[in-house]
């Protein structure tokens, strides 16, 4: 961020540069830049940024809001850790967001944009080999499904709920079948929704994305390392 001068042009207000600041940490802590636990001191930020202390603390304290960061007295604000314990409850909420989202689209015909891309992230992912970058595929699929639903606040909501998950550690005990079976899980989402807008009923994909939410994605808890590989859909 350039930092100027009284001969150069006029300064953002400070709320302008409090939410550039924000954007920039924000991508950093979603990249992996700034991963969990990590200090963000402010006035380290400041001089990266080539501003006052005033507009990173602020930015901060958006992201203390958002969930993504944590401040402590005395302590420079840190990148939240979000544990696994954590994983239910956050998919609970997810998936009411989702479910409202998704009675929409059933009775609008609006098209779906970004999850094509989503799902190609998840092949790329599976030839990777790469767990991170087949759970973040599987978010921004997500991410996508509710956005098309055309509702800025749900979409705002559910993506704060999903950002606190990209902060979760992916556990040591995956199975392999994860990889293989992203995709494929994600085309029977796409292919129930396809289902209940042809019958009008939102009953086939509430039920889909119920099944898929909050089975699917049930880490197992400390102690407990038994995954188990989800059956059919349950017939209507």
């Amino acid at each position: 961020m350039k930092n100027t001068t009284l001969g150069d042009a006029p300064q953002p207000c400070s709320s302008t540069l409090a939410q550039q600041v924000y954007e920039e940490l924000h991508q950093r802590i979603l990249d992996g830049r700034l991963p969990a636990g990590a200090d963000v001191p402010d006035s380290v930020i400041a001089k990266q940024m080539g501003v006052s202390r005033a507009p990173v603390r602020d930015a901060c304290n958006m992201l203390v809001q958002a969930g993504l960061l944590t401040k402590r007295l005395n302590y420079p604000y840190q990148v939240r850790r979000w544990a696994q314990k954590d994983l239910g409850e956050l998919n609970l909420i997810r998936w009411g967001y989702e479910s409202a989202a998704v009675r929409h689209l059933v009775q609008t015909d609006q098209p779906l944009e970004g999850v094509e891309q989503a799902l190609a992230g998840m092949d790329a992912a599976l030839e990777r080999r790469d767990a991170a970058m087949s759970f973040r595929a599987d978010l921004d699929f997500h991410f996508a499904l509710v956005a098309s639903a055309g509702f800025p606040e749900l979409t705002r909501l559910h993506r704060l709920i999903g950002e606190r998950i990209l902060l979760m550690p992916l556990p040591d005990n995956l199975p392999p079948y994860l990889l293989e079976q992203q995709r494929p899980w994600h085309q029977e989402i796409l292919d129930v929704l396809a289902e209940s807008r042809r019958s009008a009923d939102p009953g086939p994909i509430i039920s889909c994305l119920s099944r898929h939410m909050l089975a699917y994605r049930v880490v197992p808890q400390e102690g407990h390392s038994d995954w188990s590989s989800p059956g059919p859909l349950p017939q209507s």
